[in-house]
Parts: structure tokens; sequence; C-alpha cells
């Protein structure tokens, strides 16, 4: 019980994305209750400066209701791959997002810290970053994969909308 417990708190303290600290290949669709159709992807990208694995997320939000569609971009690097907590493989990685709102003609950029603990069939990931999007702003995320290779399930969370669920193809 104290091993599950101190794994919740490091997960909760280290993030609070939903997009893994390890690049991956995806390309899906959601819905984000409040917000609408997500579409979402990732890429593995080909350069790893000093050898660290490099990726790139992205999302769009195309909106049920009126309101504008949500553009959100992640440059990722994961600078930690192969920890270990309580025998689970552990990644940490560093980002910087940029997203635009087109209603409102939003601008906003972070630079933020994902964490991924993997889990056995899925994984437990977030994200924490402070930046700017119409004024200081925090963005987060916290969310979980179930994978059944080729497809992930993915619930999420996030400052983008209050709980997304996804169904994602990876390659």
């Amino acid at each position: 019980m104290k091993r599950l417990l101190a794994l919740g708190l490091v997960v909760a303290g280290l993030a609070l994305a939903q997009v893994p600290a390890y690049p991956e290949n995806t390309a899906g669709i959601g819905f984000g209750f409040g917000r609408g159709i997500v579409l979402q992807g990732s890429a593995v990208l080909p350069f790893s400066p000093l050898g660290l694995d490099t990726g790139l997320d992205a999302e769009v939000i195309i909106p049920t209701s009126f309101g504008g569609a949500d553009i959100w971009a992640l440059f990722k690097a994961d600078l930690l791959p192969a920890l270990t907590l309580l025998e689970l493989p552990v990644s940490v990685g560093v980002g910087l997002d940029a997203r635009y709102n087109t209603l409102n003609s939003v601008f906003g950029s972070h630079i933020a810290t994902l964490a991924t603990v993997e889990i056995p069939g899925g994984a437990i990931s977030g994200y924490l970053g402070l930046g700017y999007a119409a004024g200081f702003n925090l963005a987060y995320g916290l969310g979980g994969r179930l994978y059944l290779d080729p497809v992930a399930l993915e619930v999420a969370l996030s400052d983008r909308y209050p709980l997304k669920l996804s169904l994602l193809y990876l390659w």
C-alpha cells in the first residue's frame, strides 16, 4: 500500500499530458467533453541531438458547439528514458508547446516537464508547464493509456479539456 501511495505521489508531483514522455508514432480521434472532437497524432522525429529521442505531438480540437478550434503542438525530448521506480519503467522529458485558439486569436507557449510510468499493458503520463497564453498560464495534463497493439485507448484530462476519451493507432 505504501508503494502504491508513493507511486501516486511521484506521478502527481512530477506532472499533473496525457502524452507520454517518450516519442511514439500515433494517429487517433477522440472526444473532449465540453469541447468537441479531438484529432491527434504524434511522430518520432528523425534527429537525436546529444543522443536524446525527440518527438512531436499535435492535437486539433474541433468544437461541437459555437467556439473556436484549438490547435496544440508539443516538441519533446526524452531526457531520462530508463529510470526505474518500484520496478516500473519511468521516463522523464522536457517539452515546448505552442497553442492557438481560432475564436479569440490567442497564441500561447509553455515549457514543460513530462513524465511517464509504464504499467503492465499501459502507461500513466503527466505534463506540467509554465508559459504564456493571454497572460501567465499553467498548462497541465494527466492521462492513462491501455495498449492493445496496434491500438491504444486513452483517457485524459488537461487544461484544454476536462475529460478526453481517444482511440489511437500506433505503428
